[in-house]
């Protein structure tokens, strides 16, 4: 270890003994900040909404094409989603089965109600504890995904821009654009310039860190099989959204509906935002302000919002199996706990 990084981990060392001191403190806490910025989102949202209205517009609503869309929708979230990282775990960390990633998932998708940062927490669990990958390996596995979703999403946004001029997201086209070249400088870093690079500059020591094996590991194939997933998680997503705004007796051009849906599967799963409460309400009342009253919009952002709540919490049954992960895993950790603080401190005698 070198001078430089000494001091680093042993603040490194310090953040994480004050932050394990009182850990059911800091998640109320951090629960309580994700909520309070989803309650001011929704109360931004509902400024010159009618109640009266959002009240009608409920009780005419089609309750069967509502439910139907909507339980289709999330199933294709789920079962695509299952897949997805089914998919991502053979292809760097070795075979994994649909059926061994179903509770994992299912505690994914109940952790959303705090947020997304948290339930991601789930998929480093499932590795650790399944794979034996190391944690800030399996966390650089998950920062890969969330690399191919960002690309795919500026992707499907400038392609929604070329199609749907008017569409509400045109004036991201720069950004879209500025991040996908990004992107693709990114890729071409790991594809091909950066094995020859000198291990002592820093993008070389960024290259060779073991915990970036799954960047290195991955071929233009991977990429394009993730993406391709995405992208009919994305499709579904659409078609669902077409049947909520029709059981609402909302008219929105077929276009104009998928030329935003990229927006809404972003903002939708915004870390803070539990559940998509609050960036929900915003996206609809904003994004298709042109096609219905702000107050039908917001009723059907309500009961979107109503329905993910609903079905995701059943779902904190199937959490047993990664509990009684993450108690092995502590088991396994704690006894060598004090050691590795020790050593990580340089204190003499380790």
């Amino acid at each position: 270890m070198n001078s430089c990084e000494a001091p680093a981990l042993r603040w490194l060392v310090a953040l994480i003994s004050s932050e394990s001191e009182n850990p059911v403190r800091k998640t109320v806490m951090q629960n309580l900040i994700a909520y309070a910025v989803a309650g001011a989102i929704v109360y931004y949202a509902a400024r010159s909404v009618s109640w009266r209205q959002v009240v009608d517009a409920s009780s005419d609503a089609t309750l069967v094409l509502f439910l139907g869309a909507s339980i289709g929708g999330f199933l294709c979230w789920f079962i695509g989603d299952t897949l997805l990282y089914s998919r991502l775990f053979t292809y760097f960390h070795g075979s994994t089965r649909v059926r061994a990633l179903l509770p994992t998932m299912a505690s994914v998708y109940f952790l959303q109600l705090v947020n997304s940062y948290v339930a991601s927490g789930a998929y480093v669990l499932f590795l650790h504890a399944r794979k034996r990958v190391p944690w800030i390996t399996a966390g650089c596995t998950l920062l890969f995904q969330g690399y191919v979703d960002v690309m795919l999403l500026a992707i499907l946004s400038l392609f929604a821009i070329a199609i749907v001029p008017t569409s509400p997201i045109r004036p991201g086209l720069y950004y879209a654009a500025g991040v996908l070249g990004a992107g693709c400088l990114i890729a071409s870093f790991w594809l091909w310039w950066g094995a020859r690079l000198d291990s002592r500059s820093w993008l070389g020591w960024l290259y060779e860190r073991p915990s970036m094996a799954t960047f290195r590991i991955a071929r233009p194939s991977h990429f394009f099989k993730l993406m391709g997933i995405r992208f009919m998680i994305s499709l579904g997503a659409g078609v669902a959204l077409c049947g909520q705004l029709a059981s609402f007796h909302i008219q929105v051009p077929l276009a104009q509906v998928f030329a935003l849906t990229p927006l809404i599967v972003a903002i939708g799963n915004s870390p803070f935002s539990p559940g998509g409460i609050g960036t929900t309400q915003l996206v609809f009342t904003m994004g298709f302000a042109r096609f219905a009253g702000k107050s039908d919009l917001f009723a059907l952002s309500l009961a979107v919002s109503a329905f993910n709540l609903l079905v995701r919490i059943p779902m904190g049954l199937a959490m047993g199996s990664p509990l009684e992960e993450a108690v092995a895993v502590r088991r396994d950790f704690t006894p060598n706990r004090a050691k590795s603080m020790d050593v990580l401190r340089g204190d003499p005698g380790n």
